[in-house]
C-alpha cells in the first residue's frame, strides 16, 4: 500500500511532545505540549465533540517561534466527563493548562480555539486574572443580538452514544459536524481514530454526549470576545456555513480598532482540516504581530 500522506503531515507527526494530566474542579483534564519551553506559549482548544488531535499536525507549524499545549476540555478527548459543563468551568480548564504549562513563567501566553473552543478561549480571556497576550477565535460565529435561531446550524454532537460492535463499524459512522465535504480525506481519517475508544465490549465515541444539553445555547450568545482585556484575532474560513455575511460585518463592527480579521480561502467551518497549512501561518501572523 503507498502512502499517500504529504510529507509535511508526516513531519509533523514525528515532532516530539508530551502527554500530561492535571485536576481541575476535581476532573482529570489531558493535555499535550510541544516545543521549546523558553519561548512564548500559546494553548490551542479545539471545537464540541473533538479533541486535542484535531491540533497535532497544526501545533509543529508553529513551534519555531511558540511553545504549544493543546488541550483535552472535560468532557471530550481524554479528559473526564463531568456532572455539569460551563463557560466559566472550561475558562478554569483552559487557564490551568496554560499554568501547569510554564507559560506564565515566560510572559503573556496567547489562546486560540476553533469553533466552541473560540468562545470557550474567549472566555478564558475575559476572566484570567492574569495578563494574556490574546485570544484568537477560529470560525467561532459571534451572533448580534437579532440572530434569529431558526436558521441555526448546529455546530454540537447531536447523536446519542451507542456501542458499535467493531472499530470498523464505528469510523465507518464517522461526520463532521456541521457536516462538510473535505478533501483532505486522511485528515479526516486521522480525527476519526482519535474520536472513539473501546467500551461495553464495542467501540463508542469519546465525547459526553450530555455537553449540548447542559451548556446551552448560552456559551454562543455572550459578546464578551468585543471586552478582554487583552488582544483579539479572528480568523475564519470563506465557505463557512456559520460564518454568514451578518456574522462577519456584526464581528468587524464590534471588535476592537485594529483587530485582525483573517479569512481562509477554500475553507469551510473545519478550517483545521480545510487548510490547516493557510490556518498555521494565519496564527503565526497574528501571534508574532502581538509578541
Amino acid at each position: 500500500m503507498v502512502d499517500s500522506h504529504p510529507d509535511w503531515f508526516k513531519e509533523a507527526l514525528s515532532i516530539k511532545k508530551i502527554e500530561k494530566s492535571i485536576n481541575v474542579e476535581g476532573g482529570l483534564i489531558s493535555y499535550q505540549q510541544w516545543g521549546d519551553e523558553s519561548k512564548p506559549g500559546i494553548v490551542l482548544v479545539h471545537g464540541s465533540g473533538s479533541h486535542s488531535h484535531w491540533w497535532d499536525f497544526i501545533a509543529p507549524l508553529l513551534l519555531e517561534d511558540f511553545q504549544v499545549s493543546a488541550i483535552d476540555l472535560s468532557g471530550m478527548g481524554e479528559s473526564h466527563h463531568r456532572e455539569d459543563y460551563s463557560p466559566e468551568l472550561y475558562a478554569q480548564e483552559i487557564l490551568s493548562v496554560a499554568e501547569d504549562s510554564g507559560f506564565f513563567n515566560i510572559g503573556k501566553p496567547i489562546i486560540c480555539g476553533h469553533s466552541m473552543g473560540g468562545f470557550m478561549s474567549a472566555t478564558a480571556g475575559y476572566l484570567s486574572e492574569k495578563e494574556l497576550t490574546g485570544v484568537i477565535m477560529v470560525d467561532s460565529p459571534i451572533r448580534p443580538p437579532t440572530y434569529d435561531y431558526s436558521t441555526h446550524v448546529r455546530s454540537g454532537p447531536i447523536r446519542r452514544i451507542k456501542t458499535y460492535p467493531t472499530r470498523e463499524s464505528i469510523l465507518e459512522r464517522f461526520r463532521l459536524t456541521p457536516e462538510q465535504e473535505c478533501e483532505n480525506e486522511f485528515l479526516v481519517k486521522y480525527i476519526a481514530e482519535w474520536s472513539i475508544k473501546e467500551a461495553n465490549n464495542g467501540f463508542q465515541w469519546k465525547f459526553d454526549d450530555t455537553i449540548f444539553d447542559k451548556l446551552g445555547f448560552r456559551h454562543m450568545q455572550r459578546n464578551i470576545a468585543f471586552d478582554l482585556n487583552c488582544k483579539l484575532g479572528i480568523i475564519y474560513g470563506t465557505e463557512s456555513n456559520l460564518m454568514s455575511r451578518e456574522i462577519i460585518e456584526f464581528i468587524t463592527e464590534n471588535v476592537p480598532e485594529g483587530t485582525p480579521i483573517k479569512p481562509i480561502e477554500k475553507a469551510a467551518h473545519h478550517v483545521l482540516l480545510d487548510q490547516p497549512l493557510e490556518l498555521a501561518e494565519a496564527i503565526k501572523d497574528i501571534a508574532k504581530s502581538w509578541i
